[in-house]
């Protein structure tokens, strides 16, 4: 089967996939310790929450991320997904779709508030020691804030 005709010298968009390899931990300090850096982690959650889990993604290239989640009754994946920031400058209001904004609670961590993707879902990034944390799954603006109040640093 042939793929996709692309003119010669194209430069359009491209697109690329990279498998983690993951690893689950028990605890926050052992998520540090594997991820080799402090993380930020959740010490509030919604009341609808299962289990919380720790994972390390490690891709070939050598970065990494952390994600610090739950899944919520309605079976949404509810935490926390950091990564070292490697455009510390760049700015989700330059991501292609989404509304933010900036609620002063998230104003000292550089954070954003703002529904994305489709359908649109609650999203917040915010900045820390050179992380970039992503919180997800939360129903409300209030979850979130109430969710950043919660973070707590860990180190390894």
């Amino acid at each position: 089967m042939a793929g996709p005709h692309i003119p010669a010298g194209d430069q359009g968009p491209r697109v690329t996939f990279e498998e983690a390899v993951s690893e689950t931990h028990p605890s926050a300090s052992a998520l540090a310790r594997a991820f080799g850096s402090t993380v930020l982690e959740p010490s509030w959650w919604p009341a609808d929450v299962e289990e919380i889990s720790y994972r390390v993604g490690r891709f070939s290239s050598g970065q990494a991320h952390y994600e610090i989640e739950s899944i919520r009754r309605n079976g949404v994946p509810v935490g926390a997904i950091g990564h070292f920031a490697v455009a510390p400058d760049r700015s989700p209001r330059d991501w292609p779709d989404g509304e933010w904004s900036e609620p002063r609670e998230l104003v000292h961590l550089r954070g954003l508030i703002g529904r994305v993707g489709i359908p649109p879902r609650l999203q917040a990034v915010i900045y820390d020691q050179g992380l970039e944390i992503q919180l997800i799954g939360y129903d409300t603006e209030d979850e979130v804030t109430t969710t950043v109040r919660s973070l707590r640093r860990v180190a390894p």
